[in-house]
Order: C-alpha cells, then sequence, then structure tokens
C-alpha cells in the first residue's frame, strides 16, 4: 500500500534520480525504478537502524492502548494478536505509563522488569512491565486501565517513487548508498566502495545533526578511534 505523500519530506524519486546520476544512468536505462527500489530499501532500513542506534528519537512514538476488565482482571499480555493490540510500526517498547481509564489522573510512569514479573495478585494498578517473546507481559489491573506506550517504530517501506521519505534530509546518504549497492550488482567494486564510504560520511553528517539538539541528553561515549560501520541487507 503506497505511503501518503506529504510535503514535509522528500519523495523517494529524488534519492533515486541522484542514485542514477551517481551510477552514470541518469536516463535509467539500467537502472530503473523497479531495479533501485529494493536497494533504496534496503538503505534506508540501514539508516533507520543507524539512527535508532544513537539514539535519535525521531523514530519514537507514542500510542495509548485501553484494556478492559476481563473476568475482574485487565489483559496480562499485549501482543500482534490481542485486543487490543501492538501498534503494527513497533520494534520494541521504551516506556508504559499508566493511567485509569476515563480518569484525569496523570500517567504514571511503570516499572520495566527484565528478569521475569513478580507472583503478584492484580491490584488497582498494573505497576509493572516485561518485553518477552515479542509480547509486553503485565501482572494485570482489576480497574480499566489505559497503557501509553512510547516505543521505537520503524518506517513503512517505499513502495512507489512518490512515496515520502521520512527521514528529513537523508536524499544524500540514501542515494550514495543506493547507487553503490547499484555499482555493485554490475560487479564495478571500486566504484561500489568509494560510494560506499561517501554514504557512510554523509550518513554521520545526518545523525550529527540530529543528535546536536539533544546533547542535553545523557549518551554513552564512544570510544576514540571508534568508526560507525553501516550494513546495508
Amino acid at each position: 500500500m503506497p505511503v501518503v505523500s506529504t510535503t514535509a519530506y522528500d519523495p523517494a524519486e529524488s534519492a533515486l534520480t541522484l542514485a542514477r546520476s551517481l551510477a552514470n544512468d541518469a536516463a535509467g536505462a539500467v537502472f530503473s525504478d523497479a531495479v533501485l527500489l529494493p536497494f533504496l530499501n534496503s538503505a534506508y532500513r540501514a539508516l533507520q537502524r543507524e539512527l535508532a542506534e544513537s539514539g535519535v528519537s525521531v523514530l519514537t512514538s507514542q500510542v495509548d492502548l485501553d484494556l478492559p476488565l476481563t473476568n475482574g482482571v485487565t489483559n496480562t499480555v499485549i501482543s500482534d494478536v490481542t485486543t487490543p493490540q501492538l501498534p503494527t510500526d513497533l520494534l520494541a517498547p521504551h516506556q508504559l505509563l499508566e493511567q485509569t481509564t476515563g480518569s484525569s489522573d496523570v500517567f504514571t510512569p511503570m516499572e520495566k522488569i527484565t528478569s521475569g514479573l513478580p507472583n503478584f495478585q492484580p491490584g488497582v494498578r498494573l505497576r509493572m512491565w516485561e518485553w518477552r517473546e515479542d509480547a509486553i507481559q503485565l501482572v494485570g489491573a482489576t480497574q480499566e486501565t489505559t497503557v501509553r506506550i512510547r516505543y521505537e517504530k520503524s518506517l513503512p517501506a517505499i513502495v512507489l517513487s512518490t512515496d515520502p521519505i521520512q527521514i528529513r534530509s537523508s536524499v544524500d546518504p540514501l542515494a550514495y548508498a543506493v547507487a553503490a549497492m547499484a555499482a555493485r550488482s554490475r560487479g564495478a567494486q571500486a566504484l561500489a566502495a568509494d560510494l560506499f564510504a561517501l554514504a557512510e560520511n554523509a550518513a554521520e553528517k545526518l545523525i550529527e545533526r540530529y543528535v546536536r539538539p539533544e546533547q542535553f541528553k545523557g549518551r554513552r561515549r564512544k570510544p576514540y578511534g571508534y568508526r560507525r560501520r553501516i550494513i546495508y541487507l
């Protein structure tokens, strides 16, 4: 299903056109959209991983889910097949908060457990949660509860050249990576290596632009001599 277009982002065609020029095929005689779109989606996924690993909040989203009572207790699991279910673009939850459904109470942070939920009886609050087996595990509550999930999301795949690239100012790193994969597919290894290097450099610059306004956030420093490697699948 095509992504709804928006003027806030560059269309995929911008990256595809630049990639064809870099691969010396501006007319698209060899590298048509159909040929390049799989490369573009690979580069798109790689850039998303790099942004997420760098702590960039552009890939963070939020959703509120109402948990009704069933036999006096709310859901103890939220997964891809439950009702309500996890957002379809969720990769991993980062934080959960809770509020009594329909109330004006402030959302209260829940405790994230990583070694198994304790064997508690359900109370009026959920209190804690665990991410296990691709599902949010809960103790359950004895009153209807609204859960706010803040999570890392994945962006929809690019299907058409008119689809928006939902990472601002990312045309250059994506185009370099697409051109590199196109060159490699034709055996032009030296050109591919040069283009991959340009893609990595452009991605680094993009990440720096995103990270700079968020420098007040705590971040783990990279060791001296560290060089990020972007893996394209």
